[in-house]
């Protein structure tokens, strides 16, 4: 009484036969339902909101692995996506299954799909589940590859052996990439140790060869499965550039360096190896399958859209950047709009205050900035975004722009992406500004480069030496 029924015309064995094929094929057996009324996608399939215990048995003696939690039709049986509502963005409901599996005495690994809505969802859905969707369903489309790495961003201290942020299915071999998209996406995934879902249909006549290779490359996944877990971080970024440096620790006191070139075009970008804490290193390119080594700052040649992924390793180390001078919003001049924002003691760090509604004509500008000498200097920018976006075929980015000019010359557009789970926590975003004289004299002014948008708000940016 009360339990799914299996669709018998389907499947007239039932699940269990299922199930043992497909252990008897060396696979895990994966299963599907919701926090909500009725399945995604189906206007009459119920899902498991009100019957989570019976349910969750009901997978154990099926003999299921995995378990899809999705969050479809919250609030009623007619709206299938309510991601507004408080019900879709509460954990309650996926806790609640997580309760129900534990007690049902199977291991069964939790996959959890609230798409990322609300606020502070790594908090809650690293402990809870082994996976977690950060944001809303992938687009098959190249932008769709920029906003889900944008929004990624402040997952990635959250993602730990076990517990793995959900980048979404591999939308690889639907003709919807280019080759070299194709492998930025997988490398990218891979980088930030995303559960690699295939997205096409598995037949060999559907998905072209280069496609299957792609997703086959044993090096790029075994960045993806490294024992330590650790997702790459956004090192530094240069938005009118076009091009990213990522890294992140591997196991054996390895690195994993992904150089992004967001252009499609050629370009030649140099990479200072110093920003990550090394001198030199020997070189394994994912892609060429080549050997090398790389020192000091390197040039490196960039296809269109190319993520060039590399793995080092026999590092010798030297000293990252340190921060030098920290400018806080407290004492900058705000103009035109913006406002200062009071912030409790565990937000807006470090000053537990925050410069909001930068649009329009309003400016934040920092007087008395120290430069050792003239020319260029790294800053790190602390700043609050939170806009993230959840319709899906949009051109919204999950970044907000800063123009940031220094000594009254032009300004250099900056795309932050998302610092935190709310808009109360920092992050920050290295940065290289041009324009600077020795001395203590220099003037730093951050504005909103479009009309009608905003930009983050801002805490505050350190100087680096």
């Amino acid at each position: 009484q009360g339990r799914l029924q299996w669709n018998e015309t389907l499947f007239p064995s039932g699940p269990v036969e299922l199930g043992d094929f497909i252990h008897g094929l060396g696979l895990q057996f994966g299963l599907y339902s919701g926090a909500g009324y009725l399945q995604c996608g189906s206007s009459d399939i119920p899902a498991s909101l009100g019957y989570e215990d019976i349910d969750a048995q009901s997978f154990a003696e099926w003999g299921g692995d995995s378990l899809k939690y999705d969050n479809c039709y919250a609030t009623s049986r007619t709206e299938m996506v309510d991601w507004q509502s408080a019900e879709a963005q509460s954990p309650d409901r996926f806790v609640k299954m997580a309760d129900a599996l534990h007690k049902a005495g199977r291991d069964i690994k939790y996959f959890l799909c609230q798409w990322g809505i609300g606020e502070d969802v790594p908090d809650w859905a690293a402990p809870l589940g082994n996976t977690w969707r950060m944001s809303n369903d992938i687009f098959n489309a190249w932008r769709a590859i920029w906003r889900i790495t944008n929004q990624v961003v402040p997952h990635a201290k959250h993602t730990g052996p076990g517990a793995f942020a959900d980048m979404d299915m591999l939308i690889i071999g639907l003709g919807a990439l280019s080759y070299e998209e194709e492998r930025f996406h997988f490398g990218f995934w891979s980088l930030m140790k995303s559960p690699l879902f295939i997205g096409g249909v598995m037949d060999r006549a559907e998905i072209p060869a280069e496609s299957l290779k792609i997703m086959s490359n044993e090096e790029a996944i075994a960045i993806n499965q490294d024992p330590l877990a650790k997702a790459a971080e956004l090192v530094i970024r240069y938005t009118e550039e076009e091009w990213d440096i990522w890294a992140g620790e591997l196991s054996g006191g390895r690195k994993a360096l992904g150089i992004a070139n967001w252009k499609n075009e050629t370009q030649t970008v140099n990479v200072d190896l110093s920003l990550i804490g090394v001198a030199s290193a020997k070189t394994r390119d994912v892609w060429a399958h080549a050997n090398g080594a790389i020192a000091g700052t390197q040039e490196v040649k960039l296809a269109p859209h190319e993520l060039r992924l590399l793995v080092l390793s026999d590092i010798e180390e030297t000293a990252a950047p340190k921060e030098a001078d920290y400018y806080s919003i407290v004492n900058a001049t705000l103009a035109g709009g913006a406002r200062l924002v009071d912030c409790q003691p565990d937000e807006c760090a470090p000053v537990q205050k925050k410069a909001g509604n930068i649009g329009g004509d309003a400016s934040v500008t920092f007087r008395g900035v120290s430069a050792p000498s003239d020319g260029a200097l790294r800053i790190g920018v602390d700043f609050i975004n939170y806009d993230y976006h959840h319709t899906i075929g949009d051109w919204e980015s999950n970044s907000r722009n800063l123009t940031v000019s220094v000594n009254q010359a032009d300004g250099k557009r900056w795309a932050f992406p998302l610092a935190g789970g709310d808009w109360f926590e920092t992050g920050r975003l290295l940065i290289e500004l041009d324009g600077f004289v020795a001395g203590n004299e220099n003037e730093v002014v951050f504005t909103a480069p479009t009309q009608g948008r905003f930009a983050p708000d801002l805490v505050g940016f350190a100087t680096y030496a």
